[in-house]
């Protein structure tokens, strides 16, 4: 249980950290969240890495605070780092991932190694809510863009009968049946990569909510990426059929969001359906045999 002097010390920490960080916590990453659709999820991931710290309130009543004055020196670098590139180098994502080093570094220094082991995977989820620089995310997201477009010209035709399409790196060229030409090119918003992050916060949440071996959460977490990517194809390929067959009014706009969204659900219940797989694939062998040679005895002692 934390010591009502301790709850002081965590008070007055935090409000001395969102003090010093105030100017990149209001402009590098609120105002992101809020003005770019491809980080508006940022908003999610503190109250899930607080709901998270919540969850796991009886393993803090467990452990015993040990302060620990290296999280001092991982703090002042974490400060260091961050007057650094807000001032000698200005770089929004390092000020950034100032902060979560920061938070690590405080609640190694009050809490010490054995609050740091029950407190880390809260801390480090943050990561996810600080936007990449731009160049990076455009690179990151540009072999997805070229996977969605050779994926899509792979499978409109099976969906449209005589229609003929080829992938050109970011375009899709086709010819229709009554012979009509056209190209449709994969926009950076339909690279998957807003789907991808989304649905890898989601995944990495329920992976570690849920009550199950190590080795399937890794799973899960591992298998959140093909899935994003598959939906997204789904996505893609919907829209180039759409634009094709003349609806471009369900091609954009609304029913573009609208349909992204359906993505979104269709990656949950994927993701849900792997975890039953999961679940009910592989019998523990272990209680099985023991059950067996429990009835075993019992027949035994019955003769």
């Amino acid at each position: 249980m934390i010591h009502p002097a301790a709850r002081v010390q965590i008070a007055i920490v935090t409000v001395l950290l969102i003090v010093v960080y105030w100017a990149p916590i209001r402009g590098l990453l609120v105002s992101r969240w809020i003005n770019d659709g491809n980080w508006s999820h940022g908003f999610l991931i503190p109250v899930f890495s607080l709901y998270f710290l919540y969850m796991r309130r009886d393993a803090f009543s467990l452990v015993r605070a040990s302060p620990n004055y290296l999280g001092a020196v991982i703090l002042i670098l974490a400060l260091a780092m961050y007057f650094s590139f807000a001032w000698v180098i200005p770089m929004g994502y390092p000020q950034g991932v100032s902060i979560v080093v920061s938070i690590f570094g405080l609640t190694l220094l009050l809490g010490g190694w054995p609050v740091v082991r029950v407190a880390w995977f809260p801390i480090v989820f943050l990561l996810l809510a600080i936007p990449l620089p731009h160049r990076v995310y455009v690179e990151l997201s540009r072999p997805l863009r070229e996977w969605s477009s050779m994926a899509g010209a792979t499978l409109m035709p099976v969906f449209m009968s005589g229609l003929h399409t080829q992938a050109q790196a970011l375009v899709i060229d086709y010819l229709t049946p009554d012979g009509r030409t056209g190209q449709l090119n994969v926009e950076q918003a339909c690279s998957g990569m807003r789907l991808l992050m989304s649905f890898l916060t989601i995944g990495l949440a329920m992976s570690y909510l849920g009550d199950r071996p190590m080795w399937q959460r890794w799973v899960m977490v591992a298998c959140c990426i093909p899935i994003a990517v598959f939906c997204n194809t789904v996505r893609v390929t919907v829209t180039g059929l759409l634009t094709v067959a003349g609806r471009t009014d369900l091609a954009q706009g609304t029913p573009h969001q609208v349909l992204g969204i359906v993505m979104l659900g269709l990656a949950l219940g994927l993701f849900w359906l792997l975890g039953y797989v999961l679940s009910n694939l592989w019998v523990d062998v272990a209680d099985d045999t023991q059950s067996e040679g429990s009835v075993d005895g019992e027949g035994s002692s019955e003769r």
